[in-house]
């Protein structure tokens, strides 16, 4: 699969291939990048690399992570675009990349005490500081859904705590009996979600 390279409006092909950096072979083929594309990963590459960085804690395997994802959506962009939520469609395919990588490289599995989206938004909120707009454009989300996300989870780690559970078990008490995360439980201040 080609190599998606930041910065750039070209690809590479994998090192040893022909017309890779270093072969000492021509390129055989020019591939000229779509521009919203292009545009698309000079707007997202900055955040995407920062989420991997966050889960996987190496820069290198971060980097890999997130220049193959790219690839991968250049390889199906006009389904993509033609998607209801293109940035929905890209942060999964960054999501699954990086949960592949941190397998591969034996760490632990990404956390299963949220539902994936609400973890990916606890994440980004409070592990990497952005903004609730922010998120929701990023993920491919709307502001209120991220709202959302973020108090299903400050409700189950507060049953968690409140439970004396187990980690582990969150995802469990956060559905409750009735499968609805928000039953019998004050919200949580807005404030504390901005």
């Amino acid at each position: 699969m080609p190599i998606y390279r930041p910065h750039t409006d070209t690809w590479t092909a994998p090192p040893g291939c022909a017309g890779s950096p270093g072969s000492g072979a021509p390129p055989s083929v020019v591939i000229h990048l779509p521009v919203a594309y292009t545009a698309f990963c000079l707007q997202h590459h900055p955040l995407y690399l920062r989420y991997a960085i966050h889960h996987l804690g190496d820069r290198e395997a971060a980097c890999r992570c997130v220049e193959g994802a790219l690839g991968e959506l250049v390889m199906m962009w006009p389904r993509v675009m033609g998607s209801a939520r293109p940035c929905a469609v890209a942060w999964q395919v960054l999501r699954t990349r990086v949960a592949a990588a941190q397998r591969s490289a034996g760490a632990l599995a990404p956390s299963t005490v949220l539902p994936a989206l609400q973890a990916d938004t606890v994440v980004l909120r409070h592990g990497l500081g952005l903004p609730v707009t922010v998120i929701a454009a990023v993920m491919g989300l709307d502001e209120g859904t991220v709202t959302s996300h973020l108090r299903c989870a400050a409700r189950a780690g507060r049953r968690a705590h409140a439970g004396g559970r187990a980690p582990g078990t969150v995802a469990e008490t956060a559905r409750g009996a009735s499968g609805s995360p928000s039953r019998g439980l004050p919200p949580p201040s807005i404030t504390s979600l901005r």
